[in-house]
């Protein structure tokens, strides 16, 4: 199968072949979710990308962590306008600080996003991460507390040591509880660094195996800043989550209504609590080292569009846009069982 919804993505992508680059793509209809996957998982290798092929989600890992501690907020365990800066008073020396503010990217702190890290690295806290003790500059306030948008993955890291803190728990095992078992997920979580019984059917970030001073035997790079980088998940279950807070938005659901409603709408540059909002539909993308991410959903309806792609290099972004775009028209006018 070459065209999926009448799009050509192999052309769009510029797929050559089963040891090219690889597609996972996937959308949702209601409780209908169709695949269309292409390419190879890992560059070079005959390694047929399968709709349960994990790919690292890059930024959309914040919405994810969003909606983690939103469900926090909605049973009572934290509140979410609360000024976390005493929690933080080893990073942050002047109050206040709120999620809001962090998850917005309005707080005003530095360090946009994260290279990660050869999978085999020494492991790193997130105090690390904040510190600049890795790879990255120290994480700092450099513009006025909630005046203007500027995305910070380092503000995410914050927000993410902050729940750590109050919840006394890990974001990942968070998320497990609180978002993949109740939507049933069973191949999506913040697994930093990947779980070898998980490799087999993981797929490779570009040519990064190939490269000097890379492990060749593990693909992909690690990241500790799990919040804002470290999520690994498929287009399927990208989708479940997108149906799931479109219906929360809607009515209550995973959500509160009232919360969701929240998660969704802008405080500055069309940015919510991780959600970027575009009139009636919400949307993330997500970029990590040979990764490429799309996800986008209705808040009127349950329709949902979710693709990976593993090559982040040259036209592939704008080819991603493109075929985002008309999935969701697509979506929008025709009948996915057709």
């Amino acid at each position: 199968m070459r065209f999926f919804h009448a799009i050509d993505v192999e052309r769009l992508l510029k797929i050559k072949g089963k040891r090219g680059y690889g597609i996972s793509l996937a959308v949702a209809k209601g409780d209908e979710i169709e695949t269309y996957c292409s390419g190879s998982g890992r560059y070079g290798q005959d390694f047929p990308v399968n709709p349960d092929m994990l790919f690292q989600a890059g930024s959309i890992s914040k919405p994810m962590f969003a909606l983690t501690l939103l469900r926090y907020v909605d049973k009572g365990l934290i509140d979410l306008d609360a000024d976390i800066s005493g929690i933080l008073s080893d990073f942050v020396k002047k109050p206040p600080m709120t999620f809001p503010a962090l998850l917005s990217h309005t707080a005003g702190y530095s360090v946009g996003g994260f290279m990660g890290y050869r999978a085999d690295a020494p492991l790193l806290s997130l105090e690390d991460v904040i510190a600049g003790r890795g790879n990255s500059k120290k994480v700092v306030k450099i513009k006025p507390y909630g005046k203007q948008y500027r995305y910070s993955g380092g503000g995410i890291t914050l927000a993410e040591l902050a729940f750590t803190r109050l919840a006394g728990t890990s974001l990942r095992d968070a998320f497990q509880k609180e978002v993949a078992e109740p939507l049933c997920l069973t191949r999506t979580g913040y697994f930093q660094p990947l779980d070898e019984d998980l490799v087999a059917n993981a797929a490779f970030g570009g040519r990064l195996a190939y490269r000097k001073k890379e492990d060749s035997a593990h693909g992909y790079h690690y990241y500790p800043e799990h919040a804002a980088a470290g999520l690994w998940t498929t287009p399927i279950e990208m989708t479940k989550v997108g149906i799931a807070l479109s219906r929360s938005f809607r009515k209550r659901g995973l959500l509160e209504q009232k919360t969701a409603e929240r998660m969704a709408t802008p405080i500055l540059g069309g940015c919510g609590l991780c959600l970027f909002r575009n009139g009636d539909t919400a949307y993330h993308y997500g970029g990590n080292e040979g990764f490429l991410t799309f996800w986008r959903f209705s808040l009127k309806e349950d329709l949902c569009v979710a693709g990976m792609v593993n090559n982040s290099y040259g036209h592939t972004f704008e080819a991603m846009k493109e075929i985002e775009n008309k999935l969701f028209e697509s979506l929008q006018n025709t009948d996915t069982s057709k």
